[in-house]
């Protein structure tokens, strides 16, 4: 099979493409060049875009419970508001605690225009550092 988003090889059985991470049971294209249907619910990637807001990422993490995207953005977007929290307290601490802070900060501001950018070209690709880690399942 071939991801129809990036050409990449995806091998079968693959749920997701290695290069661009697009889900495969929603993009891919097998040899014979027949796409497979399209994920239900054509409003899932502008939707996703709200899991970067802070709380607001509980509203697509409800709406569409079934959305492997809309499930993975949302964990990003948890761990980008658990980062801006601990900013904000490591901020209270005098002079070390407001450089770390402001490092902090904008590392956090990289990273949410990193998975906004993410959302928009439909990946599925870790943030740097903290998108490993994985609190919704």
């Amino acid at each position: 099979m071939y991801c129809s988003a990036c050409g990449a090889y995806v091998s079968e059985g693959s749920r997701f493409c290695p290069s661009c991470g697009k889900e495969t049971g929603s993009s891919a294209e097998n040899n014979t060049g027949s796409v497979a249907e399209p994920e239900a619910g054509a409003g899932t990637d502008i939707l996703a875009l709200l899991c970067y807001f802070g709380i607001l990422l509980l509203i697509p993490y409800i709406i569409r419970p079934g959305s492997q995207f809309v499930k993975y953005h949302a964990n990003q977007g948890l761990l980008l508001l658990l980062l801006g929290i601990a900013c904000g307290v490591v901020s209270i601490i005098p002079i070390l605690g407001w450089i770390v802070g402001v490092v902090a900060g904008i590392f956090t501001a990289v990273c949410w225009v990193i998975g906004i950018i993410n959302v928009l070209r439909g990946r599925m690709n870790p943030l740097p550092i903290i998108g490993k880690y994985n609190i919704l399942h």
